[in-house]
Order: structure tokens, then sequence, then C-alpha cells
């Protein structure tokens, strides 16, 4: 496991996510919110790194870290350019 990119840290810390349809939804219908989801990217490892297939990003990064109760959690996401940096969350959901 390796730590998550200090890029990708900065990105959440100063509140520039987006998260997908998929990643809303399963934050809508799950037991974790989005605060634990940006605590479990900030205190989290890198599991998986891989390259996206779609090109939007150089690297896809599946991270797994503790939610604010210590909860496991899962996040995919890749570092996207809209009109600023910003960290897109894909998909993610209680380990």
């Amino acid at each position: 496991m390796a730590p998550v990119p200090k890029q990708i840290v900065s990105l959440v810390e100063h509140h520039q996510i987006l998260l997908s349809k998929k990643a809303r939804h399963q934050l809508d219908i799950g037991k974790i919110d989005t605060d634990d989801l940006t605590h479990s990217i900030l205190y989290g490892k890198v599991v998986k790194k891989e390259r996206d297939e779609r090109k939007e990003s150089k690297y896809k990064y599946t991270i797994i870290g503790p939610s604010h109760s210590g909860t496991s959690v899962y996040s995919c996401g890749k570092i996207i350019k809209l009109l600023k940096r910003t960290y897109f969350i894909i998909t993610s959901h209680e380990d």
C-alpha cells in the first residue's frame, strides 16, 4: 500500500471534489456521508493505481481508509481538469 498522492490530499482538503452519479447514490443509500468519504481519502492508503482507460486522466486510484467512526471506506477516483483541477470520485462505499 502506498500513501495517497499529495495532489489528491490537497484537492480534497480544499474541497475540490466532484462525485459521479454512482458515488452520490452510494452515499445517499449507505451509512457513510461525504465527511466520512473525504476523511477516508485524507487518512487512507492507495491499494491500486491503474491507467485511466477513458484517458480523462493519467491514473485512477483505489483508496481504502477509515471513516470518522473507524469504518473502512473504499473509493476510486482520478484527478481531472474542469475549470481547475478536481478530484473526481467515481465510486465509494463501505469496504
